[in-house]
């Protein structure tokens, strides 16, 4: 008899301290999986992006029907800007490290259970050195997209069970609004980095965007990764799955390659790339911001060295829509003029290297010229 009861006890304790242990996960919620089931209308822009944004669509999908896909960089491309050129009411599903594997996932998840008509999608030279988004829990596809239900039960204990480690890494990050990005549109709160380059951007600049520029500059220009590219053939082959997607689904596909800083494209530009961009116009045209024009030579359009600042992304949607535009940023590529654009593209580059050196370095436009767009921190 004693034995029962101290079992009946062994177990009730355990039952207690494992329901106590889930309440506080689920309360502190480190990786923000219960964001939407908790009805937060914030979440930080580093936790479990994925699921949250996955869950919020499905479940308020009447209320958009077409979305950003991207990586970070799309987060400040604004929604509202983007509905008063198309009456479409957008969401920005922008997630960290960005990749053709996980465009195509949620490409097809929304398009199959959503009302979307309409994808923009946005990418930044860099897929190119990976197709998929490498290992750890936040930069998964969750079960709701992936799974079925079984999968959904067991990923949500798991997180109810998530451990100590990263509980405890993540239960004093804070709550400032200015790291928070807001669930209703999904966009990327830059604030407290327009702040802190509105103070003194010069230090601002130094320690941010131009930071090793030489070092960097100088990888570009020897393309010793440039030359690899070797998730090339795996993307252009998940291009051409969202195209027919899009397709049979009566949904808009508008491809833009965003603005790129030079001091970023050490990892992708040159000859390589040239032919991977030679092949996407073959699937689809596509708005090219990414080239060596003015907006991409001034480091103060940038928050850091691979990404640009809410002004850039709005001149970026003002041009595609034919509002007003920067002489020289922006292209519309198709397969008539894509030979040209690279001719010119090649030309630059050899200049800027040649440039370099010859100098050490390359000349950047300033604050003081017309191609600096100043942040907007309304």
């Amino acid at each position: 008899m004693k034995s029962k009861r101290w079992l009946c006890i062994f177990f009730l304790l355990f039952f207690v301290g494992m329901g106590g242990y889930m309440a506080i996960n689920y309360h502190f919620d480190p990786l923000g999986y219960f964001t939407v089931q908790k009805e937060e209308p914030y979440y930080r822009s580093n936790i479990y992006t994925r699921a949250i944004k996955s869950e919020y669509v499905t479940k308020n999908a009447d209320n958009y029907d077409a979305v950003i896909i991207g990586g970070s960089k799309s987060g400040v491309l604004s929604t509202k800007l983007l509905s008063q050129y198309t009456g479409k009411r957008y969401y920005n599903f922008y997630f960290n490290k960005g990749n053709f594997s996980d465009y195509l996932a949620y490409s097809r998840y929304l398009v199959e259970h959503t009302n979307i008509s309409e994808i923009t999608l946005h990418l930044s030279g860099f897929e190119v050195n990976a197709y998929k988004p490498g290992s750890g829990t936040v930069l998964q596809i969750p079960a709701l997209v992936s799974g079925n239900s079984w999968n959904r039960l067991t990923e949500y204990c798991s997180f109810l069970l998530t451990d100590l480690n990263t509980l405890r890494e993540n239960i004093n990050k804070g709550t400032d609004d200015s790291l928070l990005d807001d669930i209703t549109n999904g966009e990327r709160n830059r604030l407290r980095s327009y702040k802190k380059m509105l103070a003194d951007p010069e230090k601002y600049i130094l320690r941010n965007v131009t930071v090793n520029f030489n070092k960097h500059l100088k990888k570009m220009f020897q393309q010793k990764k440039a030359s690899s590219a070797p998730a090339y053939e795996d993307n252009l082959n998940a291009l051409r799955q969202i195209k027919t997607l899009c397709e049979e689904n009566n949904v808009t596909l508008n491809v833009v390659i965003g603005a790129g800083f030079i001091g970023e494209r050490d990892s992708y530009e040159g000859d390589r790339y040239y032919a991977y961009l030679n092949e996407l116009v073959t699937i689809t045209d596509v708005w090219d911001f990414s080239d060596f024009n003015d907006i991409n030579m001034n480091p103060y359009n940038f928050v850091n060295r691979k990404h640009y600042n809410n002004n850039v992304a709005d001149l970026m949607v003002n041009t595609m829509y034919g509002q007003y535009s920067y002489e020289g940023f922006g292209i519309y590529l198709t397969k008539d003029n894509i030979n040209d654009y690279l001719k010119e593209r090649k030309t630059k580059f050899e200049q800027l290297k040649e440039e370099f050196e010859t100098t050490g370095t390359v000349a950047l436009q300033g604050m003081e010229d017309g191609s600096y767009l100043p942040v907007s921190i309304e």
